[in-house]
Order: structure tokens, then sequence, then C-alpha cells
């Protein structure tokens, strides 16, 4: 029978005892060393099952490939990222002016790329392929939920007619200057102008002012 290539991309079997967790957790850990070392296209599962002490055999229990094992590599890192972003805007309040909120979200944004950046790098420019796309979570609109939220709170200072529309413009822009800076330009993620600058950019699309002092000159 012809494999889907959803079902390629899909771990066999989700483990439940902690010897079986601790093996996955052993397979994904060696996988990172490898992408990170070889690059995509010269990873293989066997030369996971060797960073790993296992048989391939023994890894192909867990993963039927190696995008099965990439892919879940990649819902791991992206839920680090949703991690980060939600503990930098949990303490905002209606109360917190929405400059302040802009800059945080700028700054997790960037912080949250820059957790493990050399697997980022290859995982973004090499693994996001058509046949793996479905498998690997929903990062995008659960960040534009948490966009849309905090926006919602300052309705009545927005310009923007749909908050939704925003939030999706917003985080496609967001992430595409976040990965440039932190993946490609890391010299530039250390810039601390850079989140003034970005939220800056991000303010003067939302709202009609910026209060001054709030946002230096």
């Amino acid at each position: 029978m012809t494999r889907t290539p959803s079902a390629r991309v899909r771990p066999r079997k989700t483990p439940v005892q902690r010897r079986s967790r601790e093996m996955l957790e052993t397979i994904l850990q060696a996988a990172t060393r490898v992408l990170i070392r070889e690059g995509y296209t010269r990873t293989t599962t066997n030369r996971v099952a060797a960073a790993a002490g296992i048989s391939v055999g023994s890894l192909y229990q867990y993963f039927p490939s190696k995008d099965a094992l990439v892919v879940a590599l990649l819902r791991r890192h992206r839920e680090s990222m949703l991690r980060v972003l939600t503990t930098h805007l949990d303490g905002l309040t209606a109360t917190t002016p929405i400059e302040t909120t802009v800059r945080a979200l700028v700054r997790a944004m960037l912080e949250a790329h820059g957790v493990n950046p050399r697997l980022h790098r290859v995982m973004i420019e090499q693994v996001l392929r058509k046949d793996a796309r479905a498998e690997v979570g929903d990062f995008e609109p659960r960040v534009e939920e948490l966009l849309a939220s905090a926006l919602h709170t300052y309705r009545d200072r927005l310009r923007i007619r749909n908050v939704d529309l925003a939030a999706f413009i917003l985080v496609r822009m967001m992430l595409g200057v976040a990965h440039a800076a932190v993946v490609d330009n890391p010299e530039r993620a250390r810039d601390p102008r850079l989140v003034d600058e970005l939220g800056d950019v991000v303010l003067r699309y939302l709202v009609s002012e910026v209060r001054p002092e709030v946002v230096p000159k």
C-alpha cells in the first residue's frame, strides 16, 4: 500500500510509559544534533539512530521517516516559541499602554526566534516543504489570536478597521523581520534599537498618534 504524504510525516505512536518517553526524547535530541551538524539533506534516519545509540529499527517504531522526525522537532520548536510569546504577554492588562504592549510583543517575537536559531534556520530553509506543512501545526494562527486579543483591548485607540486582518498582516510582517534578524543576521538581532524601530512601525500602522512620553524620539 502506498503511504500518503501526511502519513509519512506523522509519528507512528505517542509514548505513554516513562521508558518510551525517554526513548522519544533521546531520538529527538539526537535528531537536533544531526540536523544542526549535517543539515537537512545529509541527515538520515541511520545517522540519527547512530547518534541516539539505538538501532534504526528502534527509531522506526516511533518515526516512519526523516520528515516525521523533523516535523516533530518543528512542532516542539514552535511550542517553545509560543511559550515565550505567551510569557511576555501574560503580564499585560487593560491598563497597560498600547505602546508597551506592542514593544513587548516585538521583543517576544525576536526572543522566540532566538530559541535554538541554528535549528530554526535548518527548519525554515529546508524543512517546510509542501507535503509537511499540514502537519506542523497552527503556529501563525495562534500568534494571530494572541495579537488580536491584545488589540481588542485598545479598540478605542486603533485606526485600523479590521482587527483580525491587522493581526494577520502584523504577524507575518514581524515573523519575517524576526526570522531575517535572528537567523540571517544575528548581529542585527542583538541591536537594542531593533525593538524600538520595529515597534514604531507597528504602532504607526495601528494608531493615529504614538504617545511621545512612551516612544522615544
